[in-house]
């Protein structure tokens, strides 16, 4: 599909360990050589026009590489990836097929499994969100879980992939999962089902004024007709205040964004403008689509909200006047497309930028909420992977991400600095002690994983969202 536009949500800003990366430190590593000897090689020297040196160290590569990785991408695709993985832009990729088929399963937010958002730490799966109405809200399940074994098979060390395959599967089917919720184990079964998990939405009353809220997730290919019919409904029940949220909507596809600004434009007038690295720019204006107003509009951001979520937040903030409350956005003002090879696979590139309808590039700045208010999310942390135990005396970085959590979980440390000191000992000690660990002081890795379950209770069950309840209070 052309003007191909998303932000992975393996590329959260959550601050995490190489070990979680698999497939990207693949591309990093090998990019990371190739680019210099792109860069040493095609910069610094003339290149035949018959493109000698790609064959020269494609061919060397291929009968004279000792290939020692053992990984699951052939030695083509690790090649072909770390070329375009050194073009210095991260919305470039270079993707297989199941990759792509598996990427444009992420965007339309439809699949067979149980609804959940998560990422891979050393436990097993840190779910970031479970969507309403799917089976692993039915299960239980909720956001702050660590899932630690599926179907009786441990997950500790697997990678996001391979948790998924493990997770997913055809509708009707059974799966046993295991978890930790704040410290302590729990098990449950969920029957795997056909899961959209891309927009939910409710009308509530709110001082005593109907208000609509609607959370988009990602902008798929149906997301405007779905919206739409969601608009028809909101109207038909009297709502005249409309909450969009867009925190952690990472994009989709630019027409997909096109289509909904439709629905809130008025005819003619500048929805975003497109510049081409070849061509003239362009200049996307709203039809005479069927349009639906609200009294008062508030969008909801954070820093993870990028991409086709940052065309939306800039043309309703600018021709709408739609109130932006939460945390500066992502800032990506890029446009890619894709191609697909004679191999079946798909080249992603980038061809434009974009700009708001007022001529404002957002790339790498972002776009300024009205109201900045920030609301505590597990991308304030660290979540690293634990090789080794720590105790009093010592100096690291891990015992740096440590006292933070027992910081935010209100235990008394005297510093973040990576120092173990008697007071961090102590804390440890308190904390051990309430989920009935071994009260040694030390900070191993089963201290690091309930740390971490108590980190994700704490963060969606016991942090209020300051940033939706700033919004209510705009609304009386």
């Amino acid at each position: 599909m052309e003007n191909f536009e998303f932000e992975n949500k393996k590329k959260k800003k959550i601050k995490k360990d190489a070990i979680y990366l698999c497939l990207c430190v693949v591309c990093l590593v090998i990019g990371g050589l190739g680019g210099y000897f792109v860069h040493d090689t095609f910069f610094k020297k003339q290149v035949p026009q018959d493109n000698q040196i790609y064959d020269e160290v494609a061919q060397t590569i291929e009968n004279e590489f000792l290939d020692t990785a053992q990984s699951d991408y052939s030695l083509q695709e690790r090649m072909l990836a770390g070329m375009v993985g050194m073009l210095g832009d991260p919305h470039s990729s270079y993707l297989t097929a199941k990759q792509a088929t598996d990427l444009g399963t992420s965007i339309n937010g439809s699949f067979q499994g149980i609804g959940v958002t998560y990422i891979a730490v050393d436990a097993g799966a840190f779910i970031l969100q479970v969507y309403k109405d799917t089976p692993a809200q039915k299960a239980g399940l909720m956001a702050g879980d660590i899932m630690t074994h599926v179907q009786g098979t441990s997950i500790a060390g697997y990678d996001t992939d391979k948790i998924k395959e493990m997770v997913q599967g055809k509708s009707g089917t059974e799966v046993q999962i295991k978890y930790i919720r704040n410290g302590k184990n729990y098990e449950t079964k969920a029957i795997r089902g056909q899961v959209e998990t891309s927009v939910a939405y409710e009308i509530q009353m709110t001082h005593n004024k109907k208000v609509g809220y609607l959370q988009i997730t990602t902008f798929g290919s149906s997301i405007p007709n779905v919206v739409e019919n969601i608009l028809k409904d909101m109207k038909e029940q009297g709502v005249e205040h409309l909450i969009i949220d867009l925190r952690g909507n990472g994009g989709g596809y630019l027409d997909a964004a096109q289509n909904l600004l439709n629905l809130f434009i008025p005819e003619g007038e500048t929805m975003f403008r497109v510049q081409p690295y070849q061509g003239k720019e362009i200049i996307y204006q709203a039809s005479s689509h069927q349009k639906y107003q609200f009294k008062e509009g508030y969008i909801l951001v954070d820093k993870d909200s990028a991409s086709a979520s940052e065309v939306i937040t800039g043309a309703l903030k600018e021709i709408c006047h739609y109130h932006v409350v939460g945390d500066t956005t992502y800032g990506k003002g890029t446009v890619q497309t894709q191609k697909t090879l004679s191999n079946s696979d798909i080249l992603k590139y980038t061809y434009a930028k974009w700009l708001t309808p007022n001529g404002t590039w957002v790339h790498g700045k972002g776009i300024q909420p009205d109201d900045e208010v920030h609301k505590t999310s597990l991308s304030d942390f660290h979540i690293v992977s634990m090789d080794k135990s720590y105790s009093f005396d010592q100096v690291e970085m891990q015992i740096a991400y440590m006292q933070e959590i027992l910081k935010e979980l209100n235990y008394s440390v005297d510093r973040t600095d990576g120092y173990f000191s008697l007071k961090t000992q102590e804390a440890l000690k308190a904390f051990e002690k309430d989920y009935g660990l071994k009260q040694d002081g030390i900070y191993d890795k089963n201290d690091a994983t309930i740390l971490l379950s108590a980190l994700g209770y704490h963060i969606y069950h016991e942090v209020e969202d300051t940033q939706y309840q700033k919004v209510l209070e705009l609304i009386q």
